[in-house]
C-alpha cells in the first residue's frame, strides 16, 4: 500500500519531503496522477455522501514536516480547480483548501487517544462571493478567526508561498504571497500553536458533509524549507 501512496505522492512532493509524505483519502477513486507540459500534478476529489476519512469527508495530502518552535518555515505548493467547480456559494460553509494541524508530542509519550480536537491553528478556507472564487486565511489559537480574504481565478495554476515562524507566543506570524509577488497579499500576527510539537501541512479539500457536488482540486510542487 505504501508503494501506491507513494505512486501518487511523487505527482505533487518534493522528494526531500516523501518520508514525511500520506494520504488521507476515502478510495484510489479519490485520486489521480496527472501530467502536463509543467510536468506532473495530483488530483483530490471529495463529493457528498462520500465514505468518510477520520470522521471528515477529505481527500488531502499531508506532510509533517519537522521544525521546533520559535522556527521559520517556508512553505510553498501551486493549486488550481476547474471551471465547472462546484462551490457552495452563497451558503459557503466551511471547506478548507489547506491547513496546519496540531498533534500529539511523542517526546512525552502521548498519543491520538483522548488527544483534544482543535480547528486548524493556520488555514485557507475556500467560498465564493458574487462569482468570485476566495481563499480566506483562517489565523490564531485557540480561536482562529478569519484575517481576510485572497480572490484567485480558475481553469489556471496560482502559487502560494507560506512563511510561518511558529510561536505559542505574540511572535507567531503568517506571511502569505500569491503568484510570485514580493509583496505579501496578507499578514497575521500572535500566538499560532496549540502545543510544543510540530503542527503539519494538510493540502487538498475537506469540506463541510452537507456540501453538494462531486469536485476536485489539484496540487503541485510542494516544496518545504527552513528559512530561519
Amino acid at each position: 500500500m505504501r508503494a501506491l501512496e507513494l505512486s501518487y505522492l511523487r505527482a505533487a512532493v518534493a522528494p526531500d519531503l516523501l518520508d514525511y509524505a500520506h494520504l488521507e483519502v476515502a478510495a484510489v477513486s479519490s485520486l489521480q496522477g496527472l501530467t502536463d507540459g509543467s510536468g506532473s500534478f495530483l488530483g483530490l476529489r471529495t463529493y457528498q455522501g462520500q465514505p468518510l476519512v477520520n470522521n471528515g469527508v477529505r481527500a488531502e495530502l499531508s506532510v509533517d514536516y519537522p521544525w521546533t518552535e520559535g522556527q521559520t518555515i517556508r512553505y510553498s505548493w501551486r493549486f488550481g480547480i476547474a471551471g465547472d467547480f462546484k462551490s457552495d456559494g452563497p451558503n459557503n460553509r466551511w471547506w478548507l483548501f489547506g491547513d496546519w494541524h496540531d498533534q500529539p508530542n511523542p517526546n512525552r509519550g502521548e498519543t491520538w487517544n483522548g488527544f483534544p480536537a482543535h480547528s486548524p491553528s493556520i488555514g485557507f478556507g475556500y467560498g465564493q462571493i458574487n462569482g468570485q472564487d476566495y481563499l480566506a486565511l483562517l489565523y490564531g489559537t485557540p480561536n482562529p478567526t478569519t484575517v481576510g480574504l485572497i480572490p484567485f481565478s480558475r481553469a489556471m495554476w496560482h502559487t502560494m508561498v507560506v512563511d510561518i515562524t511558529w510561536s505559542r507566543g505574540a511572535s507567531g506570524r503568517v506571511t502569505v504571497y500569491l503568484d510570485g509577488s514580493s509583496k505579501p497579499v496578507i499578514q497575521a500576527t500572535g500566538a499560532n500553536m496549540y502545543n510544543d510539537y510540530q503542527h503539519y501541512l494538510k493540502l487538498g479539500t475537506y469540506r463541510e458533509p452537507n456540501i453538494a457536488g462531486d469536485t476536485w482540486v489539484y496540487v503541485r510542487d510542494v516544496s518545504i524549507q527552513r528559512i530561519d
